[in-house]
């Protein structure tokens, strides 16, 4: 069986962090009761409690993704492409990859519905999820869906997670949304999120001094404020 970089890079540091401990209280002369591994029980305990964590993480990023392929493939045919004056009030912010494949969806007598993975994540004791239904927009890779009339600050906000999935791929934006939601057991405050609803704010300031979208998701990025 082939294993995932990650998944042995977890298992290295799971070793080292039960030989240290061991170490530890071997030094100390702490009273420990040594499982098989040589590990004591608290520490084997500790391990496979991140183990465990980490495995959740995996799963709800693998929905968390397959949500969003599948939501993106849904409308994406339906969608139409940014034109007239929102494109022009774009251009200046986005760079033309972006735009040029970027598509939106306004419903018509229907609103979002929340993704099937909720009943899940509830039972997992994620009790802050989003209404979709109340939402202004909701992105799916590269096609944002509108649940009212589209306006320039929202189409603004969709594009910018458009734009951070361009930057940081699919996989590393799925799985920096899960991490960071998990975190901080809200949406609002997700960094990606944070960074959007920032980036809107300062557009609808000022619609007429254009900035880079691209070049501040990658300072972020590279700067570890996603994380």
């Amino acid at each position: 069986m082939r294993y995932k970089k990650e998944e042995v890079g977890q298992g290295i540091r799971a070793t080292r962090k039960a030989t240290s401990s061991v170490k530890i209280a071997n030094r100390t002369g702490s009273n420990v009761t040594l499982g098989a591994s040589g590990a004591s029980a608290t520490v084997q305990d500790n391990i496979f409690h991140e183990l465990g964590e980490q495995q959740r993480l995996r799963e709800a990023t693998q929905r968390f993704q397959m949500y969003l392929e599948a939501q993106r493939e849904g409308h994406y045919q339906k969608a139409v492409p940014l034109q007239g004056e929102l494109l022009e009030m774009m251009q200046g912010f986005f760079a033309p990859a972006i735009l040029k494949k970027f598509k939106v969806l306004e419903l018509k007598n229907q609103r979002l519905e929340n993704p099937w993975f909720y009943p899940i994540a509830r039972k997992n004791g994620l009790n802050n999820l989003p209404e979709l239904a109340h939402m202004a927009v909701a992105t799916f890779l590269d096609v944002s869906v509108f649940n009212d009339k589209i306006t320039a600050r929202n189409l603004f906000h969709g594009l910018v997670h458009a734009a951070q999935i361009h930057v940081l791929g699919v996989d590393e934006f799925c799985n920096l949304f899960v991490g960071g939601f998990l975190r901080a057991r809200s949406y609002f405050l997700v960094p990606l999120k944070a960074h959007a609803f920032g980036l809107d704010a300062r557009f609808a300031a000022n619609p007429e001094e254009p900035f880079s979208v691209e070049h501040e998701i990658r300072a972020w990025w590279r700067a570890g404020r996603y994380s």
